[in-house]
């Protein structure tokens, strides 16, 4: 019969597959089964928070190499047990931030999620604990990317709401993972408005630091 010691697996980092290491005060707090304390911090994790027309923006992360390599590995190659890598270490501070709050994502296109097999943004917020609300569609595969800063402001004309869609008197946490130049989010905040919600607000990843006069906060940690 096994001991009980070792009847207790080691849970191993999904990004640098060291083990993740329990006998810390932050580990006892932000327990996580997918990513270890290194690869979380190299991420750098830094609040990063602006309004636009009244409305409160935030961002979790750099978007620099670590989180670059990450968000490839698990959109480009479709890693799926990368999902919770990103969030997994912030989920109490998220889950008492937005207590109230519907998770509504941004869409992605119907022909990446069939090449990848899931729907990466609601995947990664699953274990938040919250209603993860899919009320947007992607109407073509229009790639931002591939667009130059003009092209890139035409993303609206490819999002559209999904039918019997429904928030009005809600709270909306808007989810996306990279904020650039911010079209694609202020399209789906412009389709959202007309369903007359109690209150947005945006949750983006990564941002692209363009504006260093943004205003900063040191992370929580």
């Amino acid at each position: 019969m096994p001991s009980k010691k070792s009847a207790t697996a080691t849970l191993f980092c999904k990004v640098c597959h060291r083990p993740i290491e329990k006998n810390s005060i932050f580990n006892a707090v932000f327990a996580a089964k997918s990513i270890c304390l290194r690869c979380f911090l190299a991420l750098k994790p830094t609040y990063v928070h602006w309004k636009e027309n009244g409305i409160h923006f935030t961002s979790v992360y750099r978007y620099e190499e670590a989180y670059q390599s990450l968000i490839y590995l698990y959109k480009g190659c479709g890693d799926y047990e990368l999902r919770q890598a990103f969030l997994e270490r912030l989920f109490p501070f998220l889950k008492i931030r937005y207590r109230h709050y519907v998770v509504v994502p941004a869409p992605s296109s119907s022909s990446k999620i069939d090449a990848r097999g899931f729907d990466h943004l609601p995947a990664m917020f699953e274990g938040l604990g919250k209603e993860v609300r899919c009320l947007l569609q992607k109407t073509s595969d229009f790639k931002q990317s591939d667009q130059n800063k003009f092209g890139r402001k035409k993303v609206g004309n490819y999002i559209s709401l999904l039918p019997g869609a429904k928030i009005r008197g809600e709270k909306v946490l808007l989810v996306d993972d990279v904020f650039t130049t911010g079209a694609t989010v202020r399209a789906c905040l412009k389709l959202l408005q007309r369903l007359h919600p109690a209150k947005i607000e945006v949750l983006v990843l990564a941002r692209v630091a363009k504006d260093r006069k943004r205003r900063r906060r040191p992370s929580f940690l």
